[in-house]
């Protein structure tokens, strides 16, 4: 799974804090439940992400923490009933917001196993990229 690496836009001059990424499968996931208006929506929720000092605690969006990882949470305007979550990482060192999911939220409960599974997995191979890049140190394993 390649992760596929873009600058975010500046905007009003300001140019972006972070840069941005993500595996193709995410946007795959993405565009699996979103018409491209929406899509672009999503997108641009991160490159105003990409503007804020901290994006984990964003100025400009609603943004959760979840065990380890973060979600974006959106819903309503173009994307109508669509209760849109993005799962994201972030790497400090590297100044960069990573993708690393989408999910149509359908109903009350909480973000399901299976989804928290998925995007641990999808963290640990941007840990693995992230490491052969000299970026940051994977976790030792213990003897």
């Amino acid at each position: 799974m390649d992760l596929i690496k873009r600058n975010a836009p500046s905007k009003d001059d300001e140019p972006p804090k972070w840069k941005l990424a993500y595996f193709e499968i995410s946007a795959q996931e993405a565009r699996s439940f979103l018409t491209e208006e929406q899509y672009e929506h999503a997108v641009e929720q991160f490159e105003e992400l990409a503007l804020e000092e901290d994006p984990t605690h964003p100025k400009t969006a609603d943004v959760r923490s979840i065990e380890g990882f973060h979600e974006l949470r959106d819903k309503g305007g173009v994307l109508g009933k669509i209760n849109l979550r993005v799962y994201f990482s972030v790497c400090k060192p590297a100044r960069m917001i990573v993708v690393l999911g989408a999910y149509k939220k359908e109903s009350e409960a909480q973000t399901p196993n299976w989804i928290v599974r998925r995007i641990k997995q999808r963290q640990r191979l941007l840990e693995e990229h992230l490491a052969k890049e000299g970026l940051t140190r994977l976790p030792r394993k213990r003897e």
